[in-house]
Formats: C-alpha cells, structure tokens, sequence
C-alpha cells in the first residue's frame, strides 16, 4: 500500500506541469548547465554551478549564474544543511544588471526502497546593483519549500525525479504570501561513477500577483565530481 501511494504521488507530480494554469503571459525557454560537487571531508562537501537561460520563446538570452556552496550531511545523510552565493548577471532587455543571492537551507531525506523522498526548506535573499536602475525593494527576501520524490531503477543507471517548490515573499510585510509555484520532472542517466546527465522539463508559475505568468523550460545539464 505504502508503494502504491508513492507511485501515485509521483504520477501527479509528474502531471502537474501540464495542468492550465491561468496567466497573463506565456514563456518558453532554455537552460543549460553544468556543475561538479566535492567532498572535504565525511559529511563535508562543496559544489560549483554555472547555467545559461534562454526565454522568449527561446530566442533571448535571459540571465547566466555561477554558484558556489558548502553542504554538511548528518544522521545517516537524512539531514542536510547547506549555504550557497550566487552571482547573476541578467537581461534587463536595455542593460546587463548584476544581482548577488545569498541562501541558507535545510534538507531532509528518506530512502523507501527505489524511491526517495526529500523536503527542502530554503531562506534566501537577493541584491540587486541599482547603478542602473533604482528597486523598490532590495534585497528581495523568500523562503523556498521544495517536495522531491524520485525513483531508481535497479542494476540500471536511471534515475526518474519530479518536485515541486513553492516561494513565500518576505520581502513586503503588507503582502507575504506564496507568489510562485515551480514544479520540474526528469531523468538523470549516469554515465559512470562520476559523471551523470540530466533532462528536465520545468514550469515557472507566477500566483497571487497582478499579471501573472507562466514560463516553460526545457533543461539539459551535466555533473561530475
């Protein structure tokens, strides 16, 4: 019964990206991506991120991010905490604004036979240089909560994940509620022990705001350690 409910829960996550949801606007896009991961020590590891990210209808250049962390795994790797930064360098369509982010989380994860399931907690705050342009708000603060559940195939080196995250604005205090949904779903084929790719679809989701929007991507990255 237990294995039931969870394939269940999976096939609805995995339905989730093709269910309308209403906006204002349409986007499609692109992100590609790659990122190593190390270990320090036991528990103790770090891993270094870089993607680019297309949109209008895959024929603009969106934002490129570098990333940088720091990962400490505990109680078995059930728990883990986790502080990153993050360098964005976006297209405002007239200029290139620079942005810094700075996040703290906390994951965690339970192995039920092939299937894993793991609850992220994340706080992050955003910088914008305002060099350029002013913003009313700056920095931008949320706190990110994402479900993943994934699936393993024995002897076989595929992996079947699907999320979903929902982000709650901090940052104004008359209006602090979930403005976004993110739900993403897919496979990650490992090449040998230290080298894996990864095909995604996601679905950006804007909620609760003036104007809402929807942006569809299509992902493609790599990752070795």
């Amino acid at each position: 019964m237990k294995k039931v409910s969870i394939i269940l829960l999976f096939v609805i996550m995995v339905c989730l990206p093709y269910i309308s949801v209403y906006a204002q606007t349409t986007d499609f896009g692109a992100i590609v991506g790659a990122g190593y991961s190390g270990k320090i020590v036991k528990g103790f590891g770090y891993s270094v991120e870089g993607e680019v990210k297309t949109g209008g209808n895959f024929t603009e250049f969106n934002r490129f991010k570098v990333s940088g962390g720091f990962g400490y795994s505990f109680w078995k790797s059930r728990f883990k905490v986790s502080a990153d930064f993050d360098y964005i360098l976006k297209n405002r369509q007239t200029y290139m604004e620079n942005r810094y982010r700075v996040s703290g989380g906390l994951t965690y994860s339970e192995k039920i036979r092939s299937f894993k399931l793991s609850l992220r907690s994340k706080y992050q705050a955003s910088f914008y240089d305002e060099s350029r342009a002013p913003h009313k708000y700056n920095p931008k603060t949320y706190i990110r909560n994402r479900f993943e559940i994934s699936y393993s195939f024995f002897s076989k080196p595929v992996k079947l994940y699907a999320s979903t995250e929902m982000f709650i604005r901090l940052y104004k205090k008359d209006a602090r509620f979930i403005d976004e949904m993110r739900t993403v779903v897919g496979v990650t084929y490992r090449l040998n022990k230290n080298n894996s790719l990864d095909f995604y679809l996601r679905s950006d989701n804007e909620v609760q705001v003036k104007n809402p929007a929807n942006i569809y991507y299509i992902g493609v990255g790599y990752s070795f350690k």
